[in-house]
């Protein structure tokens, strides 16, 4: 059996964070918003023990039990005690550590392709998606919501519709060190570095073609901005830039720019000279099937 799922990527429309967690992670508010730009798997079954196997057309991701895809599978078989084996093929066209949510939207997606292949249905699939990682859950539903905690309290809310243009500077930032060094900056520079008042995204998007009350502001700018040059440089140009909605999606590094209608986000595209992706909201919640 063989199901063929997209995998959504997310960027957040604003994130908060509202202090570290007992248990070491952090609570954020922020509403995290699903993107036509998709992972595609592939997974298949067959009776065996267990066994999962992997592969991913992008050479740096690891096809091993290191990667979310793979504990995912895992972690779905020992919680139902199917005796199976799992053949994970991964198309991946979502940047890693980019605040995209590539690998945890890979990883929900599964959780449901397994769900819908062994048509298992006294089944949490959420409480699965809690063990794996904080942005797991919210793709388990996908579409549009507000998620606060450490990931796991989710309001879904209609979706916003809007064309974006996704700003990928030249670095990599590992979501780790990013809450890492805010508990280590938070107390000390960070608080008085005066890139936070040059920092100024709109504060509403659009919602149903009227202005959505959304606070674009992203608590990591300011750290990525200390830290990574070319992520400085890169939000001066969007604060410079004609672009009224603007802001950075999750621990970055990826920017983006939202626009109502397609053309001006291809108007504004010409206007970079670096590398950039173009895509839509999603129009549905969750990963899609078509096989």
């Amino acid at each position: 059996m063989i199901v063929t799922l997209e995998a959504r990527a997310k960027i957040n429309l604003g994130l908060r964070i509202q202090g570290r967690r007992k248990d070491g992670f952090h609570n954020i508010r922020s509403v995290f918003q699903e993107i036509s730009l998709c992972d595609i798997l592939r997974i298949s079954t067959r009776p065996g023990n267990g066994l999962i196997s992997l592969s991913c057309s992008a050479a740096e991701i690891p096809s091993d039990s290191s990667n979310l895809a793979w504990k995912a599978a895992d972690t779905f078989l020992n919680s139902t005690g199917k005796l199976l084996d799992v053949e994970i093929e991964l198309e991946k066209n979502i940047p890693s550590c980019a605040g995209l949510g590539g690998g945890s939207s890979d990883a929900a997606a599964v959780l449901r392709g397994l769900n819908r292949l062994t048509g298992v249905s006294n089944i949490d699939l959420t409480k699965i998606a809690e063990t794996l990682g904080s942005d797991v859950p919210f793709f388990i539903k996908g579409g549009t919501a507000v998620v606060e905690g450490r990931g796991s309290r989710l309001s879904q809310i209609p979706a916003i519709p809007f064309h974006a243009v996704l700003i990928h500077p030249r670095v990599r930032v590992s979501t780790p060190w990013a809450y890492s060094a805010w508990d280590r900056d938070l107390s000390t520079s960070l608080t008085n570095n005066t890139m936070i008042r040059h920092y100024s995204p709109s504060s509403a998007v659009w919602h149903e073609g009227k202005p959505f009350p959304l606070n674009l502001r992203n608590d990591f700018l300011p750290l990525l901005e200390k830290h990574f040059p070319e992520i400085a440089e890169l939000a001066q140009f969007m604060t410079d830039s004609k672009c009224e909605n603007w802001g950075l999606s999750g621990s970055g590094p990826t920017f983006y720019a939202l626009f109502r209608q397609k053309s001006r986000a291809q108007s504004f595209s010409r206007t970079l000279h670096r590398d950039f992706t173009i895509c839509r909201s999603a129009e549905t919640a969750g990963a899609s099937s078509n096989g």
